[in-house]
């Protein structure tokens, strides 16, 4: 069975716009547990979905996170423009 940790961590991202509007996260870091910054490159998009009240944008994605290969998933806020790490697989 997979093991899900739901998180709602705040990021600082770097992602590329489109001229067309779509967005694309590449690489972001986070602070982890012990106040370390931990520095995440996104391998490979999954997929995206809009939120159903259209507030903001989930993407799943894999990326390699202190040497482990893991799909996580990131949530982009619209209107805050803020990113946030919502979910971790492992």
């Amino acid at each position: 069975m997979e093991s899900i940790l739901c998180l709602d961590l705040p990021v600082q991202m770097i992602s590329c716009t489109d001229t067309d509007g779509r967005i694309t996260p590449m690489r972001f870091r986070f602070r982890d547990r012990t106040g370390e910054l931990t520095a995440v490159t996104i391998d490979k998009v999954l997929s995206q979905d809009q939120d159903s009240n259209r507030t903001g944008i989930n993407f799943s994605c894999t990326a390699t996170i202190h040497g482990v290969s893991r799909t996580i998933r990131l949530w982009y806020s619209y209107f805050a423009h803020e990113w946030r790490l919502s979910r971790l697989y492992s």
